[in-house]
C-alpha cells in the first residue's frame, strides 16, 4: 500500500472510531493534520493556512459545542493551559526520541511532528496539540505496542498515573481530573460528516 492510500485509509479510520479521539474538535483537528502531511506530498511549498483554506471549502469548523469544550479543557487544566501545553511538550519529546519509525511515514510526517514540538502554539489547545501528537506519531511508531507502552510511562512519570491524559494539570495520582472526557458532545455526527466529506475531495 502507498503512503498516499495508507493516510487516506487512516483518514477512513478516524470517523469509524470517532468517540475515541476524546471530543469533537480533538477529533476534527487529528484529520486536518493527517490532511495536511498528504497535501503537503502533492503539491511543493505547502502551508498550513492552505490546508485551513481547504477545510473551510467543506464547512470547517465542523465541531459545535463550545461550551462543553470549555467545561472539559476547564477541568483538565483551568487557568495552567501553559503548564497543560509545557506537559504535553515534555511527553512527546521524551517518546519521539526514543521511538523506532517507519522510515518512509517518517521522511513525510517527521518534520510536521517536529516543528509541532518545536512550536506546540500552532495548536490552539494543549488537548488537540496532544491528540494530534498521539496519532501523527502512532502512524509513524515501527511498533504500535512498544509505543503505547512509552507513552503511558510518560503519562505515569508526569501525571502520576498513565491513565490521566498528558494536557491535564492537577496533584499526580488519581483524581476527578483523570475523567475529562465525561462530557455531552453532540457534534460528532457532523465532524464525521465533514472528515469523510474531506476525504472524498482527497481521494
Amino acid at each position: 500500500m502507498s503512503l498516499e492510500s495508507a493516510i487516506l485509509r487512516r483518514l477512513a479510520e478516524l470517523t469509524k472510531t470517532a468517540r475515541m479521539w476524546g471530543s469533537p474538535e480533538e477529533l476534527e483537528a487529528v484529520a486536518m493534520h493527517f490532511s495536511h502531511v498528504l497535501l503537503s506530498m502533492r503539491h511543493e511549498g505547502w502551508t498550513f493556512e492552505q490546508t485551513w483554506e481547504h477545510w473551510k471549502t467543506h464547512g470547517h469548523p465542523f465541531a459545535d459545542d463550545a461550551e462543553e469544550h470549555a467545561a472539559m479543557r476547564s477541568k483538565m487544566w483551568g487557568a495552567d493551559e501553559a503548564i497543560s501545553r509545557s506537559q504535553v511538550v515534555q511527553g512527546y519529546l521524551v517518546v519521539w526520541t526514543g521511538l523506532e519509525r517507519q522510515p518512509e511515514r517518517e521522511a513525510k510526517f517527521g518534520p510536521w511532528i517536529e516543528g509541532l514540538i518545536d512550536f506546540p502554539e500552532r495548536i490552539s489547545t494543549p488537548d488537540k496539540l496532544n491528540m494530534v501528537l498521539f496519532a501523527l506519531m502512532g502512524f509513524v511508531a515501527a511498533d504500535p505496542q512498544r509505543y503505547v507502552q512509552a507513552l503511558n510511562l510518560e503519562r505515569h512519570r508526569i501525571g502520576g498515573h498513565e491513565l490521566r491524559a498528558l494536557p491535564v494539570v492537577a496533584p499526580p495520582g488519581p483524581s476527578e481530573s483523570a475523567l475529562p472526557y465525561t462530557r455531552s458532545f453532540q457534534s460528532w455526527a457532523k465532524v464525521v460528516e465533514g472528515i469523510n466529506a474531506v476525504v472524498k475531495a482527497l481521494s
